[in-house]
């Protein structure tokens, strides 16, 4: 029986799972910060750029699904308080997320009528858009906060490192040229 091996210039280079992550993250942080301006966007970019988000969003949450069984399996158990805080910080996060992303297709103006699709407009879905749009801030910013340990060792490891490393093996002539 013969055994065939790929040659390695031929293996296809994968991101690491912790790199995808980490591009991911910013990505979200960022589309959410524009997001957020809908002055400096405009409706239909805000719109579309929300929908966009929402999908990112589950994206993310599928990257993380190890995570979130492990810790829910452990939720009754054995786990420490920073880790509760973290999980419930985050579940608030998503339920939020939703509902977001849920009133802000409900009172699309722009993308969904562009879909052919129109909702009823009301005051209700807006107010509650317009609230659920203030609370992500702080959910956000406290979900960056309580995962800023990783994102400052992964910055290092994969921005920091290979940049000062770069730098360092640059040879430099003695006695001035």
């Amino acid at each position: 029986m013969a055994v065939t091996t790929i040659p390695a210039e031929r293996k296809k280079k994968r991101f690491s799972e912790t790199l995808k992550n980490y591009w991911l993250d910013i990505a979200l942080f960022f589309a959410f910060i524009i997001d957020m301006n809908t002055r400096f966007t405009g409706l239909a970019i805000h719109e579309w750029l929300g929908l966009g988000f929402g999908a990112a969003l589950i994206y993310h949450m599928l990257l993380h699904w190890n995570w979130i069984v492990s810790i829910t399996k452990r939720l009754l158990g054995k786990l420490s308080g920073g880790q509760r805080l973290r999980y419930l910080i985050d579940l608030v996060l998503f339920i939020d997320m939703v509902v977001l992303t849920m009133t802000g297709i409900w009172i699309s103006e722009v993308a969904m009528r562009q879909m052919g699709l129109s909702f009823g407009e009301g005051f209700f879905w807006r107010r509650l858009h317009e609230q659920t749009a203030d609370l992500a801030i702080w959910l956000v910013a406290l979900h960056i906060a309580l995962d800023w340990k990783w994102i400052v060792s992964t910055t290092k490891r994969y921005l920091w490192q290979p940049l000062t490393k770069k730098r360092r093996t640059v040879p430099t002539v003695a006695g001035g040229e």
